[in-house]
């Protein structure tokens, strides 16, 4: 795809995303789906009077409401792309037209700058056919300001058309959403990304070595923006030799070693050799490589490891060398240590504390310190034979059967460490060590999802944190979630009264897991599930002598 610069009088100082902007539908990289229905509604004359465009930065659209501008003004549209060549086409790319009006919301968010639109809103273009109103940032309109726009949003005037660009659609009110057109903007596939850089690099006569690209479309995480402002970064940065910019110039400017360091560190996490696996990390610390890179890189080659595990091997955007040294890899793991280990690593939260190597080295830790595989060696259900860790002996005893309830553990027999006798609230959850079936995996993408939503009180994810993948489980069409912590159950049952926070978990939980479910909660292993349990306990002198000396209710069985 062929990139076309806005050319004007200052195009030689704009930034390389200004200047490379695409000016046309048939422009638009990764949005087919957006740009081939707005070019037909322009082409049958059915454009709509209130739009509404959502999705990640850097995907479009805001460009893309500049390009329905254009083209609902322009003199002679070319198969629904404007023409680009009528002096509304050039008053526009020049920035000088006066009936687009682009509003800020971040920045003008009260009910004051909406009055502001409702009064002027009446009056007639003064230089094209239609007035545009761009509001980026819609979500962030207070509650009254949006309630103030409803009116004027479902009945403008026939000359008026609104674009309301946002980033969190779920912030805008129903009520406005309800009363716009809505497009949904996608991540752009790094292929796409490598494309238009290619061409840009080529219309700006500088060299830059393939492989270099591709790093920077993968590093852009589907913002096309990004990907242009890093390329301008390098173009500048570049010497004026013949080399010009090389996958190395990446690597520095990015605060990557290559690789070297974070595929060393997977084989060594995946070997559960932590004294390498240590020395890995800091190593890669001392010779100046961004800690959030090495995290970020880790993580993208043990999700790699997985794809491969699985032999979804088309999800995989490395280079070939070392796309075959993971799958050297592959063959000798066991599928719960792949898992066990993206999980533990993808957990570490590397936002507030970069400088500092000890979040790395704990998780580093935490997994390959548990060298013997869970208790259940046998393969989760639909996974491939070969998954299976091979038999060997196991150092606890196996689960029971589901259906066999498990009488209290003789104290001799509780490990070191054992919290039997401390108060329930300062009792903590053990580790989801155990084998992670397909719903376990569903369920901690959904806390991963959660995790960015705030209920009414608490953090969702967090509190859905103490549900461990292994007390997650189905009856008929109800999603049992099992409590670690019962303050943590109580918490999450005042946020399951408020129908936001119920809304968000049943969101993520659809997306997860491609249906909706009922929720029960509960605490695991039938630890304090109900109250009754403990009433019911407690009717017995010798248990209430017992409660009197410390001790508390682990489970009742029924004879």
């Amino acid at each position: 795809m062929t990139g076309q610069a806005i050319t004007d009088s200052a195009s030689a100082a704009q930034v390389f995303y200004r200047k490379w902007r695409p000016s046309s539908f048939s422009q638009l990289v990764g949005q087919e789906h957006v740009s081939s229905t707005l070019r037909q509604s322009i082409k049958q004359g059915r454009v709509s009077h209130s739009y509404l465009f959502c999705g990640p930065r850097g995907s479009g659209k805001t460009t893309t409401a500049r390009i329905i501008a254009k083209a609902v003004n322009c003199l002679d549209p070319q198969d629904g792309d404007p023409c680009n060549a009528c002096e509304p086409c050039r008053t526009i790319n020049s920035g000088q037209y006066m009936d687009i009006i682009e509003l800020d919301a971040a920045s003008n968010r009260g009910i004051d700058e909406i009055r502001d639109i409702r009064e002027k809103v009446n009056f007639a273009p003064a230089q094209g056919q239609r007035k545009v109103y761009i509001i980026d940032e819609a979500h962030m309109l207070t509650e009254a300001a949006s309630n103030a726009f409803l009116k004027t949003l479902e009945e403008p005037p026939p000359h008026v058309i609104f674009v309301l660009c946002t980033t969190d659609a779920h912030k805008i009110l129903p009520t406005i959403i309800s009363r716009c057109q809505r497009f949904d903007f996608r991540r752009i596939p790094s292929e796409q990304i490598y494309g238009r850089l290619a061409d840009i690099t080529e219309n700006e006569g500088v060299t830059v070595d393939p492989e270099a690209i591709r790093l920077v479309a993968r590093h852009s995480a589907g913002s096309l923006r990004d990907a242009e402002n890093l390329l301008e970064q390098l173009v500048v940065s570049s010497t004026s030799g013949t080399d010009g910019v090389t996958l190395k110039q990446v690597e520095e400017l990015l605060g990557l070693d290559n690789g070297e360091s974070s595929l060393e560190l997977v084989k060594y996490l995946l070997m559960g050799n932590t004294s390498a696996a240590l020395s890995a990390v800091n190593r890669a610390a001392w010779s100046g490589t961004d800690l959030r890179q090495l995290h970020r890189q880790t993580i993208e080659l043990l999700r790699a490891v997985m794809h491969l595990q699985w032999s979804s091997e088309d999800a995989v955007d490395l280079s070939e060398d070392v796309t075959s040294q993971l799958k050297e890899l592959v063959g000798n793991l066991p599928a719960w240590r792949i898992i066990r280990s993206l999980k533990i690593w993808g957990d570490v939260n590397m936002r507030y504390d970069a400088p500092s190597t000890l979040p790395l080295e704990l998780a580093v830790v935490e997994i390959c310190e548990d060298t013997a595989p869970p208790a259940s060696q046998s393969a989760p259900a639909g996974l491939p034979a070969r998954a299976a860790a091979p038999p060997q002996p196991s150092r606890a005893p196996s689960n029971p059967p589901p259906t066999q309830r498990r009488a209290p553990e003789p104290a001799a027999a509780r490990p070191a460490g054992s919290t039997q006798g401390q108060p329930t609230g300062q009792r903590r959850p053990a580790a989801d060590t155990g084998p992670i079936s397909e719903l376990g995996v569903q369920w901690l993408a959904a806390i991963k999802v959660l995790n960015r939503h705030k209920g009414k009180k608490y953090n969702l994810g967090a509190l859905l944190r103490d549900c461990k993948a292994s007390a997650v489980f189905l009856e008929e069409n109800t999603l049992v979630l099992g409590f670690s912590n019962k303050a943590n159950l109580e918490r999450m049952q005042e946020e399951m009264e408020d129908p936001g926070s119920r809304r968000q978990v049943a969101e993520a939980v659809t997306e997860s897991f491609g249906a909706t479910y009922e929720f029960r909660l509960t605490m695991a292993n039938g630890v304090g599930a109900t109250a009754n349990t403990a009433k019911t306990a407690q009717q017995s002198s010798l248990v209430r002598t017992a409660l009197g000396m410390g001790a508390r209710v682990l489970e009742e069985i029924e004879e």
